[in-house]
């Protein structure tokens, strides 16, 4: 008989873990999470030579979508030479990384990379539930080298069709959100020297209006930019950055599905974020 009952309360454990487990799965939150340069063999370590020096996000953001420009400096601090590993994480990135807890990424997409100036192709590299798109370059001592990443990600904080191919499903209007993960930028050697991030809302989205969150709130703001600036930091989550906004009722028709949104964002939008990067080169 006591093998019965304890045979019964293993099994009442085992199905509240099911349940527990199943019920964290149901509320995980997806969000657009915007990702600094990793390193997939150092997550979690900071023993490498190489330093992040200096690190730039510009970001554009629609009702439906944000548009993202960064470029990191990167020196190595060694007297060896060896090659490294960049890598931008996409679908199912973790905010926590292994910590328990945390947002899931919904994937970047539409991805260009360069190094030192020079267009370089990504590899495609899928971990377990976590996409990667990686580049790799070989770093002479006391060698500093630029890696730069532009692509979009959409915005919507609701279930849709995110196949690009998509041309049927109109996103509705709701909420909206990102997250500009900067806190795993700490894995590489030594402090940052300087950390900037240019946010400049779009087409009738206005920092005043009552829906509009920007975290934390050391910004400055000057009409639609918001500007965050840091020197000399190791960063940690809380200074990671969440924007959320509801999308404005007058939606532009061009930008209303998937399809059309990779469409605008990749012909136009990339070419202006550009632009507006070597205006900001020149001040």
């Amino acid at each position: 008989m006591l093998n019965i009952y304890r045979s019964w309360a293993i099994y009442l454990t085992f199905l509240n873990f099911i349940l527990l487990n199943q019920s964290e799965a149901q509320t995980k939150e997806y969000l657009a999470i915007i990702p600094a340069f990793h390193s997939r063999q150092q997550m979690g370590s900071t023993e490498s030579s190489l330093q992040l020096r200096h690190q730039r996000f510009v970001l554009f953001v629609y009702p439906n979508a944000v548009a993202v420009y960064s470029e990191s400096d990167f020196i190595n601090q060694g007297d060896e030479l060896f090659t490294q590993e960049f890598a931008i994480p996409s679908t199912g990135h973790d905010e926590n990384g292994s910590d328990p807890g945390g947002r899931i990424s919904n994937g970047i997409l539409s991805i260009q990379l360069w190094i030192q100036g020079e267009r370089a192709d990504p590899e495609f590299i899928q971990e377990g539930n976590e996409e990667w798109y990686t580049i790799q370059t070989t770093f002479a001592p006391n060698e500093e080298r630029k890696v730069k990443a532009l692509f979009w990600a959409e915005t919507s904080l609701t279930d849709i069709d995110s196949l690009l191919g998509s041309d049927t499903t109109i996103i509705a209007n709701g909420k909206r959100g990102f997250l500009i993960d900067l806190s795993h930028a700490s894995i590489w050697n030594n402090n940052i020297e300087s950390n900037d991030v240019v946010v400049v809302l779009k087409d009738g989205i206005l920092s005043r209006e009552q829906n509009f969150n920007a975290e934390p709130k050391t910004y400055d703001l000057k009409d639609s930019t918001l500007t965050w600036s840091q020197k000399y930091v190791e960063p940690s989550l809380e200074d990671n950055i969440f924007i959320s906004y509801d999308s404005p009722a007058n939606l532009d028709l061009n930008m209303s599905t998937m399809a059309k949104l990779a469409d605008y964002i990749v012909k136009k939008v990339y070419d202006q974020l550009l632009y507006f990067v070597s205006q900001l080169n020149e001040l």
